[in-house]
């Protein structure tokens, strides 16, 4: 499902993530917290080569049910290559030698960690290591290739020009130490007010802070970098795991979605970052280590690729621009008080997004939420199909008399002159049983679809063995309702 789309990974695929901002003072702060991340990586690394990692079970619905743990294995060391007409996947291989790749200024460092000739790092040395790349990157005089920025071409273009860009035997190695890499570490000049200016036009982003930047202004870095002029080149985004730190304190996750869902994710950074708040901040410089420094990698870059970068750079910022994207904090109530009306937060937010959109355009479309499969061997999600029928009669009686609020530019200025007429017909309490009754269907389809009869997959799994054992499609994949049902407008997700 994820190697056959052709379309570019940021934005389109690949999840950002923002976790609470650090204070940095100094650039040696940034190195020290960039390794203790690093040194939580290699840890858990550990634990998985020596399949100490702990089974997880179900929590609720059928519970203490074994929970399968395939996608932790696949975080670390693993990477999506693209290909002329479907992507494909590197898993790692056992090795004893390990590495990440550090980008800092649109520059690549290949930071060993452990080499069977050296043994591993410590902590102290591993920010040693990065402060150098901190350090050095500023210093270079030549401007470096955007490589990067390739990585965020359309799938079967990046094809093509990592071919073009294999040719050369420095490059080939370069592609290699990416790939096999653990992660990749991101070490990102923070985006300024001009970012906001460009990239947010339209509305008034929101004002809530954390720190010195809003949270809007985050995301957007985790998401996409910003654009060429900022921090887009300075990623690989098909490299599974990029950890994004900012001089400014801002951090948090890139992520390529194919091998793993958001929550294996969360889970492992979430664990890294529990153990860093329990160490506390570490007030000394970094000391130095007589090591060989970070290898920086330099590329051989030949007149259709560097014409391919600058392309690569307008489809990135034009991609960017087009992208309305907001972070809010409600602070009216939380989970508590949902919890308090005995309904599933979840099944709450996904209610209320479908009320949502049938007070916009008043009609529901086919909703996509991801519904986690994996009681059951190398599952992944099944589709919770929010816009039932249940919903729609409960949004139309909430919204009864209203009609939908979308106009053309035209009818605009007469709208703001005339004033709807409202007027009630059912009570409240019509109301809420109506909304209960929403409540249960939700409900109903999210726990069928975790127990494993749900019917995305099955049909996903029949479309394709037709295909396989016949060469065509059946009649039901290229019936007009089948093409209705699976064109999600409206795609939702809870981690």
């Amino acid at each position: 499902m994820y190697m056959d789309i052709r379309i570019p990974l940021p934005i389109n695929s690949n999840p950002g993530m923002v976790f609470p901002p650090k204070k940095f003072t100094t650039v040696h702060d940034v190195a020290r917290f960039a390794a203790r991340i690093i040194e939580g990586i290699m840890q858990h690394k550990e634990m998985l080569d020596t399949g100490n990692l702990q089974q997880e079970r179900a929590t609720s619905r059928e519970k203490n049910q074994p929970l399968c743990m395939a996608q932790y294995y696949r975080l670390l060391g693993s990477c999506r290559r693209p290909g002329i007409e479907r992507d494909s996947q590197y898993l790692p291989q056992p090795n004893a030698d390990q590495h990440i790749i550090v980008f800092c200024r649109n520059q690549m460092y290949c930071v060993v960690l452990k080499a069977s000739d050296r043994g591993k790092l410590s902590e102290s040395e591993i920010a040693s290591q990065i402060l150098f790349v901190l350090s050095d990157a500023p210093c270079l005089p030549a401007k470096p290739p955007p490589i990067g920025l390739l990585t965020a071409e359309p799938r079967s273009r990046w094809a093509q020009d990592r071919a073009t860009i294999l040719l050369e035997e420095r490059n080939q190695r370069n592609i290699e130490l990416i790939e096999k890499a653990l992660i990749v570490l991101a070490l990102d000049e923070p985006l300024v007010e001009t970012f906001n200016a460009r990239g947010f036009t339209g509305a008034t982003p929101p004002t809530h802070f954390a720190g010195s930047r809003d949270e809007t202004n985050m995301a957007h870095e985790m998401i996409h970098g910003g654009g060429s002029e900022f921090n887009s080149a300075n990623r690989w985004f098909d490299k599974t795991m990029q950890i994004i730190i900012c001089t400014d304190g801002t951090w948090g996750l890139c992520y390529e979605h194919s091998p793993s869902e958001g929550i294996a994710v969360v889970q492992l950074l979430e664990k890294i970052y529990k153990n860093i708040l329990a160490m506390g901040d570490a007030d000394d410089s970094v000391p130095q280590h007589h090591l060989p420094p970070p290898e920086r990698l330099e590329w051989e870059v030949a007149p259709e690729i560097s014409q391919r970068m600058s392309l690569a750079a307008i489809t990135v910022d034009k991609a960017i621009d087009n992208l309305d994207f907001y972070v809010y904090r409600y602070k009216g109530y939380g989970k508590s008080f949902i919890k308090s009306c005995q309904v599933s937060p979840d099944v709450y937010i996904q209610l209320s997004l479908q009320l949502a959109y049938f007070k916009l355009y008043g009609h529901l479309v086919a909703t996509y939420e991801s519904a986690s499969t994996r009681r059951f061997l190398l599952g992944r999600v099944d589709c919770i199909r929010s816009a039932s029928t249940e919903a729609l009669e409960w949004a139309k009686a909430m919204c009864q008399g209203e009609g939908p609020n979308v106009a053309l530019e035209s009818d605009r200025e007469e709208e703001e002159d005339s004033r709807k007429v409202t007027f009630s017909i059912y009570s409240k309490d019509k109301l809420r049983e109506l909304f209960r009754c929403a409540v249960a269907r939700q409900t109903e389809v999210m726990v069928q679809n975790i127990l494993g009869h749900g019917i995305d997959i099955p049909l996903l799994g029949l479309r394709e063995a037709s295909r396989e054992q016949t060469g065509s499609l059946h009649e039901l994949f290229t019936d007009e309702s089948y093409q209705i049902a699976n064109c999600f407008l409206l795609s939702t997700s809870q981690v």
